[in-house]
């Protein structure tokens, strides 16, 4: 496939040098303008024979209107003509009269064709200008010589009329060059025609003496002077006897020549050549025609055709040879160029890449390339025994004839277009051909030129792309991910119909909207452009976007950036919608950190258990096995004083077990909270201090209760026992012996705010803040070395919380600490 392509690309290429080279070195000027129309359109290149015919310079021509050639003159017919076929995008063939840069007019023959894209749009003129003035100059000037020699006639008598018209007619023929004419029967016609004229000119000389033929001789004089070519009259002896005006012009000659010999005149080589065609229409007494070049006065070669024919003298001796000869170096060049012409399509026809042919109007083929040849399988000469209706495929017979049918008619004038031929081998060829109709000159089609490439490989891969394109059509409309595409400015250019599931946008909603508006968050549209711009891709890249109802949505996104030539033109990727993965992501994460805190409050439950609760037990248990043994030795005091050791390790243990149940309990949501109006607030903060109270009597410390304002509240009171509790334990641990500890309630607009204030060790600042993290086991010992379990603080913390309450604490080391928590009222 690449192979094909490259060798499509070479061919190209091979084409355009050769379109480029003919357009630069042709005769003719060439001109190209845009497809724009009034104003319009523009000249967009002009090529060196324009530049020269028109006398102006490319800069001057490039980004101008073709009406700067027809200076003022622009009520020509042909202009009109110019501007129909813009208007409807035809081409046209006129005549206009141009000017050139210094106002010198010129006549020019134009040929205007549109050029169109694949889509038939036009997008560019082209004009090819012929300049001919020479050729319409040339024209005038023999119709001037036509209507002297017929002023001339006139002047004559009927009997001089006769021949004289039928030599004008003979200069007709010869001013049109009609070399395809007999010419013995051209010569014999004028020989006749001077015999005649001679024998009229004889009469009247007798009739009319000296006078009168020196009339008619000065006439015929005259008549010889206007003719468009060279006449001379020479004899057997090699002397010029007679030379019209225009041979003397014509040569540069004075007209003291007459009379010399021609070796004088002309130098050995030329008066050699011209006495032996001259012997040869004597000896023949036939008229012959030579063909002979000389050099102008500048050294450039002319080209002459020359009748010659025997001519009697006045004596009626035969040794005269009269000449007419007419300048033919255009025809000469002209027939060059067409050689050369034929030549090279000649050379492109049989050497061309792509298939080339001449086809009959009838359809046959009447000439064939070799390439064609290659492409359908045939030979020549199998070729030209077919017709296209032989060889096209069936199915586009009808279509093919009915092109051809048009292009014979004349309703178009080229025409490109697609079919089959069917191979030699039976297989189906894919063509595309270019083809116009070539006309004679009575306006009768003479054969279709066709140009025919084989691009069945073409069609071949379009078919597979088009496959292609429908198998990832049908992924990219079915498939659930999003596939999507982006220009620089973050515009949607393309979105996969999957969207509508995810967001709830139709496709064509979301194509053309900025890629912002579907953020959730804006900071993950900077985040993921960043990471572009740094990287060039993103990879499983996690966003946050919203659905048409404005709902959250996680999405994984693949992405790349698009660059064209070095040019950063936009990002395409795909998208997968992840939220459900994000949310058991997120519920498994929730499930670990509590089974995290779950396992910590374990440990922390299992050291309690083992160290703090097995302590007092198994200090009652060695008290209890103390008294057991000294029984009968001891006194009752001494039992006494074991039995009331053992009752408070006991009394400590059971408040151990009541704490440690009742943080179980809230730990997994089992405590139930039953708030009530609390009547009896200092009841209640009594009964917490006696909880302590043997804690402070053993520390001499005192607690002081302080309670002001209206404190009517609802709470649950086992909770709220639970918090004041604690606090004031925490108080009394931390407290040297002699302190102080102090609880006040005061009442205010929002609640109850209560405070536990020590006089004791106090606590760091940076400690501060790890009281109250349940993911920290921050606890230390009192000051006679008690040991905390580190529960108090978390059970104050959650109950003040099922109240909506908050707690905090206040603390300077080595002068207390105070804590405070509120009780909202109920609104």
């Amino acid at each position: 496939m690449k192979k094909a392509h490259h060798k499509e690309q070479i061919e190209e290429e091979h084409w355009s040098k050769l379109l480029e080279s003919v357009v630069i070195n042709t005769t003719d000027g060439v001109l190209i303008t845009d497809a724009s129309f009034n104003p319009g359109p523009n000249i967009i290149y002009v090529n060196d024979a324009l530049v020269r015919m028109s006398g102006y310079s490319r800069q001057e021509l490039i980004g101008v209107e073709p009406s700067i050639f027809h200076g003022h003159d622009l009520l020509q017919e042909g202009l009109q003509k110019i501007e129909y076929a813009l208007k409807h995008k035809l081409p046209c063939n006129l005549e206009l009269v141009n000017y050139t840069k210094n106002g010198r007019p010129y006549d020019v023959s134009i040929n205007i064709c549109p050029v169109t894209d694949h889509t038939g749009t036009v997008t560019h003129w082209v004009s090819i200008q012929r300049d001919i003035t020479e050729n319409r100059n040339y024209i005038k000037e023999i119709e001037g010589k036509n209507k002297k020699l017929t002023d001339i006639a006139w002047m004559h008598s009927h009997q001089v009329r006769a021949p004289l018209s039928r030599i004008m007619s003979l200069v007709d023929l010869l001013k049109n060059h009609c070399s395809d004419m007999d010419q013995d029967v051209l010569h014999e016609y004028l020989s006749k025609s001077a015999a005649e004229l001679d024998d009229v000119i004889s009469n009247i000389t007798n009739n009319a003496g000296k006078i009168g033929f020196a009339m008619n001789e000065r006439r015929f004089y005259a008549f010889m002077d206007e003719l468009p070519g060279l006449c001379w009259i020479t004899d057997d002896q090699n002397v010029l006897r007679y030379a019209n005006k225009c041979f003397f012009d014509t040569l540069h000659l004075p007209m003291d020549v007459v009379g010399r010999k021609l070796e004088e005149i002309f130098g050995q080589d030329i008066a050699r050549n011209a006495h032996k065609n001259n012997h040869d229409v004597l000896q023949s007494g036939a008229n012959k025609e030579f063909h002979q070049m000389l050099r102008d006065h500048n050294g450039h070669a002319q080209y002459y055709k020359t009748y010659k024919f025997p001519f009697q003298d006045a004596g009626g001796e035969g040794n005269l040879v009269g000449a007419v000869a007419f300048n033919v170096t255009k025809r000469v060049k002209l027939e060059e160029e067409l050689y050369q012409s034929e030549a090279q399509f000649k050379q492109a026809f049989e050497h061309s890449l792509i298939g080339m042919a001449l086809i009959s109007p009838e359809g046959r083929w009447e000439k064939v390339n070799k390439s064609l040849c290659q492409i359908l399988g045939y030979t020549e000469a199998e070729m030209k025994a077919l017709t296209i209706q032989d060889i096209t495929y069936p199915e586009d017979l009808k279509g093919s004839l009915a092109v051809l049918n048009d292009l014979a008619k004349g309703e178009i004038e080229e025409v490109k277009y697609e079919k089959r031929y069917v191979h030699k081998n039976g297989s189906a060829i894919w063509v595309v051909i270019a083809a116009t109709m070539l006309y004679d000159s009575n306006g009768q089609p003479l054969h279709y030129v066709s140009q025919i490439e084989d691009i069945t490989r073409r069609k071949e891969i379009e078919n597979d792309l088009v496959l292609s394109e429908k198998k990832y059509r049908t992924i990219f409309e079915n498939v659930q991910d999003v596939f999507y595409q982006t220009n620089q400015e973050g515009i949607v250019t393309e979105i996969s119909p999957s969207i509508a599931q995810h967001s709830g946008y139709s496709r064509t909603e979301i194509i053309g909207m900025p890629v912002d508006h579907f953020y959730y968050y804006t900071q993950d549209r900077e985040r993921i452009v960043e990471q572009l711009r740094i990287s060039g891709a993103v990879i499983d890249f996690e966003v946050r976007l919203k659905t048409k109802d404005e709902e959250l949505r996680y999405a994984s996104v693949n992405a790349r950036l698009i660059v064209e030539n070095g040019v950063i033109t936009g990002t395409e990727g795909s998208m997968r919608d992840v939220t459900t993965r994000k949310f058991h992501e997120n519920a498994l994460q929730a499930l670990n950190t509590e089974l995290t805190a779950s396992n910590e409050q374990k440990n922390k439950l299992f050291s309690i258990i083992g160290h703090d609760l097995r302590n007092p037990i198994s200090g009652s248990l060695q008290l209890l096995d103390m008294t057991l043994k000294d029984f009968e030795s001891s006194s009752a005091d001494e039992v006494h004083t074991y039995l009331s050791m053992m009752k408070t390790e006991l009394s400590n243990a059971n408040v151990l077990l009541e704490d440690l149940l009742t943080w179980a309990k809230s730990q997994f949501d089992a405590v139930s909270f039953n708030p009530v109006e609390i009547i009896n607030l200092a009841g209640l903060v009594d009964k917490c201090i006696q909880t302590v109270s043997p804690m402070a009597v053993k520390k001499n410390i005192e607690i002081i209760p302080s309670l002001t304002g209206e404190l009517f509240f609802h709470a649950d009171i086992r909770m709220l026992e639970t918090i004041i509790r604690n606090l004031l334990s925490n108080a009394v641990k931390f407290t040297n012996i002699g302190g102080l500890v102090m609880i006040r309630a005061r009442g205010n607009d929002n609640g109850i705010l209560f405070s536990v204030k020590d006089n004791g060790l106090g606590i760091p600042k940076d400690k501060i803040a790890e009281l109250f993290n349940k993911n920290s086991n921050y606890t230390t010992y009192g000051t006679l070395g008690e040991k905390g379990t580190g529960l108090g603080l978390s059970l104050c913390y959650d109950f003040v919380a099922k109240h909506g309450g908050t707690l905090w604490a206040e603390s300077e080391e080595g002068a207390g600490t105070t804590f405070y928590f509120t009780i909202p009222s109920e609104k």
